[in-house]
């Protein structure tokens, strides 16, 4: 259990995984979540070569909360947690609500980031994207769109205390009606305010990686987001909903390390 002091006197949580002499990952959870979140299978990080380090966004496990960030605060933080380590450069993963936090890292912090990915990432939706949602994802965007913070607090209170008593069955409440993909994976194991950075101000390697059927985060929100990201690539697993990057974390992995690397590679 590790912490560190901000400069604006905030406590920020985070932890190491993997290989420690590893490419130096930042993996970003996803909402709700924490640093404590990671992969089913221990091996992985270390296998592929991994320095991995995960944080507690701001009011999530041991982190202060920051009343009124945006997206584009976490930037900052983990340039923070970077330093604290002496990490110089690295690669980061951001997977469904910590997508757009991964982007924001990679457009901010610049050269210091060396590949990013955003897998099954949240991304601004239009209204009839909003209806084909899940229904507590229906119900979560028009609350915070009609009563904000305040509201979605207050509606999130009672899904914290299921959660809390019964992790298994408040999952299956809060997913009653996700893809069938979904659910056997489970069985097996920022929307209204701006996120304040330009997507477009990214200039290393990203790749987006999504589900067709991601009721979770629609792909055709995503399909906008990565057209305004210079050079972005998408790829579409077919039929493996939001849990899709679980079941296929190494293949992102492989290539995002693949991406870090030519980048360390390329000529100044």
């Amino acid at each position: 259990m590790s912490t560190l002091t901000l400069p604006d006197g905030r406590t920020y949580g985070y932890e190491q995984w993997g290989d420690p002499d590893g490419l130096p990952l930042f993996w970003i959870h996803g909402t709700p979540g924490g640093r404590l979140s990671r992969h089913p299978d221990a091996t992985l990080w270390r296998r592929l070569g991994l320095r991995v380090i995960t944080v507690d966004r701001p009011g999530y496990g041991l982190s202060t909360p920051q009343p009124g960030r945006a997206v584009s605060h976490i930037a900052a933080d983990v340039a923070a947690v970077a330093d604290h380590l002496g990490v110089g450069r690295f690669a980061v993963n951001g997977v469904s609500g910590g997508g757009p936090h991964a982007l924001a890292i990679a457009a901010l912090l610049g050269d210091r980031v060396l590949a990013c990915a955003a897998v099954c990432s949240m991304a601004p939706v239009e209204p009839d994207e909003v209806a084909a949602m899940l229904e507590i994802n229906r119900t979560g965007y028009r609350i915070m769109a009609e009563q904000g913070r305040a509201g979605i607090a207050e509606f999130l209170v009672p899904w914290r205390e299921r959660m809390l008593a019964d992790p298994v069955a408040g999952l299956r409440a809060a997913q009653a009606d996700s893809p069938e993909a979904d659910h056997e994976w489970r069985s097996m194991s920022f929307v209204s305010e701006p996120w304040g950075f330009d997507p477009a101000a990214i200039s290393g390697s990203v790749q987006f990686w999504h589900s067709d059927d991601d009721a979770n985060c629609p792909l055709s929100a995503t399909r906008r987001l990565v057209s305004s990201v210079p050079g972005a690539r998408l790829t579409i697993w077919e039929g493996q909903g939001h849990t899709a990057p679980s079941r296929n974390a190494e293949q992102v992995l492989t290539e995002l390390i693949s991406a870090a690397q030519a980048r360390t590679l390329a000529p100044s």
